[in-house]
């Protein structure tokens, strides 16, 4: 990590800090946006930091450990959009006013067209923050197009999805015939195929990098508690079998960090490749499966007090548990074996 983006990491920090757990994304989201954090992988030609993919995964790790409401990864995906389609007037927009969203899933039983006359129909599903955003951006199922949909207009259906993890407000979302402005289309064809590739493997790596964080506060805050919770005149911390608990889940919250950060160093600057892709679903199902392992050990570790449902444990557990399904294909247990294979 360089040191521009440590400073930026610690920034993002102290801030989120300040505001405290899982603080409501009306308080959260003005902050990311005014503080410039969505312009992190904006190149500098046009107007950004240029920290790419390195600099958007030190935010959304900082983004997990705070437990953060804000809709940052589905705001990032559509600044990743319109970075590709060269949009420069819609890079500064989102980058200081406007609020688009996007789907934080793949499949719907409606899959989404765009037709050729500019026609959009069918679903999508898992979008955060659709009653707040001016847009939503959406790939078609056939992955030949993708465009930015103004979402008050005819044709245009929300419907909130209740959910476990209350940290994140999802919506689910339906297109009858909404007719789509043609200044509206990001990519077609094949530019398209590349750049929805682009865009799950940027997900993918955001997924992860908020396992990463929000296992590693989870931790932190279990031992916090063994230190200051007795049991028979002692702290719990010095309970031989619960500091090897400990370290197990440490080891695995490193190996989880090191994935990530080796990853992101085999990217580079190439999002959109195979390889990407690849390396994308691999750590996001390995750190994913660690953040939920945290979690559940956390609330064991908390006893009776973690049981609780307006204990701290049930926000990040619940928020774990939500990481691994998001992104999910019908091929998803088959793609992550292919992936973890090549891997090795």
């Amino acid at each position: 990590m360089t040191p521009e983006l440590a400073e930026l990491r610690d920034s993002a920090r102290q801030v989120l800090a300040a505001e405290g757990l899982a603080a409501p994304e009306d308080k959260t989201w003005p902050l990311a946006r005014d503080l410039g954090w969505l312009l992190v992988a904006v190149p500098e030609a046009q107007g950004g930091l240029g920290q790419g993919l390195a600099g958007a995964c030190a935010f959304h790790v900082e983004m997990g450990r705070s437990l953060c409401a804000a809709p940052y990864l589905p705001a990032m995906l559509a600044m990743e959009a319109v970075i590709h389609a060269g949009r420069e007037d819609w890079i500064e927009r989102l980058g200081s006013t406007a609020l688009a969203t996007a789907s934080l899933a793949d499949a719907t039983d409606t899959p989404l067209t765009i037709s050729d006359d500019k026609v959009v129909s069918g679903a999508v599903t898992a979008v955060p923050s659709a009653d707040r955003a001016g847009h939503v951006l959406v790939c078609s199922a056939a992955g030949d197009a993708v465009a930015l949909v103004p979402l008050a207009q005819p044709g245009v259906t929300l419907r909130f999805r209740e959910s476990w993890d209350t940290t994140r407000r999802l919506f689910d979302l339906r297109f009858d015939g909404v007719a789509l402005d043609p200044s509206w289309v990001l990519a077609r064809g094949d530019e398209a195929r590349v750049l929805g590739r682009r865009l799950a493997t940027h997900r993918d790596f955001a997924l992860a990098a908020d396992a990463v964080g929000g296992a590693a506060a989870a931790l932190e805050m279990t031992i916090e508690y063994l230190k200051t919770r007795r049991q028979f005149g002692r702290p719990l911390a010095l309970f031989q079998a619960l500091k090897h608990r400990c370290a197990d889940l440490k080891a695995r919250i490193a190996a989880a960090e090191a994935l990530l950060a080796d990853s992101i160093v085999r990217v580079g600057t190439r999002v959109h490749g195979a390889e990407a892709e690849r390396l994308g679903k691999a750590v996001k199902h390995f750190a994913t499966a660690a953040y939920a392992a945290v979690a559940e050990d956390m609330l064991q570790l908390h006893g009776g007090i973690g049981m609780t449902a307006e204990h701290a444990c049930h926000l990040f557990l619940k928020r774990a548990l939500l990481n691994e399904q998001l992104g999910r294909r019908s091929s998803y247990e088959l793609d992550i074996a292919d992936a973890l294979l090549q891997a090795s």
